[in-house]
């Protein structure tokens, strides 16, 4: 019955990301995955909590397949180069997951927008650990504060996501190629944070 469950689960991604949320069928659902309407909702028991379902697979499947922790540490830009490299790897492989988890974050249905604004806050704290790991391994000049250079990382991260969300609810079929001048931009200011933007003669 697992098998069935993940079937659905499968479609309901493909079919949410291709259509978003209101336009989206069960029907069509029901009939790509061989199964009947009142097996989806035996399952998920509403249109609303299998969205969210399928959702909350494609980021497990997302950070399943690009774990934080596989993520270099030596410093900013190499760890903004890998991640950048990873997720382009990810769109590419799951062109559907990457689209509706990009469509939910930016574009979230209204009825769930505040339960998956609050799912990705939690999810986007794995940012902390990442900035805080590099953090332990580099070293900072003397008259640096820590805590400010965290605060400073942080902000840096938050401007780059609002960027990026503005772009998505603007160009929601966007791919990972095409949101590259952003990811550019994030790695210029990355290293610009970390190896300081005057030159000194």
């Amino acid at each position: 019955m697992e098998d069935k469950r993940d079937k659905i689960l499968m479609v309901a991604v493909e079919e949410f990301a291709d259509h978003g949320y209101k336009a989206a069928s069960t029907n069509r659902i029901s009939e790509v995955a061989g199964v009947s309407k009142g097996l989806i909702f035996h399952y998920f028991g509403s249109k609303e909590k299998l969205y969210t379902a399928a959702v909350t697979y494609s980021v497990d499947l997302a950070m399943q397949e690009v774990p934080i922790g596989d993520m270099p540490t030596g410093d900013f830009v190499q760890g903004a180069i890998w991640s950048t490299k990873q997720k382009l790897d990810f769109s590419k492989n799951y062109p559907a997951v990457f689209k509706l988890i990009m469509q939910s974050y930016a574009n979230p249905p209204a009825a769930l927008a505040e339960r998956l604004h609050a799912y990705y806050m939690e999810a986007l704290q794995v940012q902390d650990v990442y900035m805080n790991q590099i953090l332990e391994k580099v070293t900072l000049r003397a008259d640096v504060v820590s805590e400010n250079a965290h605060d400073l990382v942080r902000a840096l991260f938050d401007y780059i996501i609002k960027m990026a969300t503005d772009y998505i609810r603007e160009n929601p079929d966007a791919t990972m190629e095409e949101m590259q001048p952003l990811v550019d931009k994030f790695m210029n200011m990355m290293a610009i944070v970390e190896r300081g933007m005057i030159q000194k003669t």
